[in-house]
């Protein structure tokens, strides 16, 4: 026989493995990857003396060029 503190426990680690599974299974906020990934590489272009103009354009080829690379490999699973 289980306890009321032993059921609530087990009740609250099953929908937390259901949140864990149905997180596992959704699809990738693609826009927020690409704002984390451009913004990488801009500060990474800051540190070199180019210009401004530049290192956004570049920053944002690369976060392009690279959610379409995991978007690949991603269709593959």
């Amino acid at each position: 026989m289980m306890t009321v503190i032993e059921k609530q426990y087990m009740d609250s680690v099953i929908n937390i493995n259901r949140m864990m599974r149905k997180a596992q299974d959704a699809e990738p906020d693609w826009e927020q990857r690409r704002y984390e990934i451009a913004f990488a590489v801009y500060m990474e272009r800051r540190k070199l003396l180019t210009s401004r103009e530049d290192d956004v354009k570049d920053a944002v080829a690369e976060a392009d060029l690279l959610i379409a690379e995991l978007k690949k490999t991603q269709e593959k699973k």
